[in-house]
């Protein structure tokens, strides 16, 4: 069986440590989801939310780069990507996004709130969905069938 490992890709710093698990409880939902389902692969969900957070006392990480380098390293070393726009502005995640694009990631977005996103945003997703779960159906029937 072989492995694919999926990058969940969305706002962090907009939620902060008051409202933590606003941007945590859709990952750990598609984590749970994603690694659970019957299909042909092992599904690795990549919560960068697990290595490094805003909630963590004292944070386990000593700079901004080190986060930076450890999140980028996950991301190049993915099969796909899942970005949350639930942060349309968050200067991260659309690095993340272009970074991905670039590399031939694919990237398949979820728009809950129906945003008007920017052109490029679109064009580097493969599909954008404003149901979490039509996109993770889509998901397993696509990329791990």
């Amino acid at each position: 069986m072989n492995d694919i490992k999926i990058y969940l890709c969305g706002g962090m710093g907009k939620f902060g440590k008051e409202n933590f698990d606003k941007g945590n409880t859709w990952r750990r939902y598609c984590k749970q989801t994603l690694e659970t389902c019957e299909c042909d692969y092992k599904v690795s969900v990549i919560n960068p939310n697990d290595y490094f957070n805003f909630i963590d006392e004292p944070p386990r990480y000593a700079s901004q780069l080190e986060v930076m380098n450890l999140d980028l390293h996950k991301l190049r070393n993915s099969d796909l990507v899942i970005a949350n726009f639930n942060d349309m502005y968050s200067l991260g995640s659309m690095s993340e996004i272009a970074i991905a694009y670039d590399r031939g990631i694919p990237v398949i977005g979820l728009n809950e709130s129906n945003q008007d996103l920017h052109p490029w945003q679109v064009c580097m997703c493969e599909r954008i969905f404003d149901n979490i779960d039509e996109m993770l159906d889509y998901i397993e029937d696509f990329y791990l069938r």
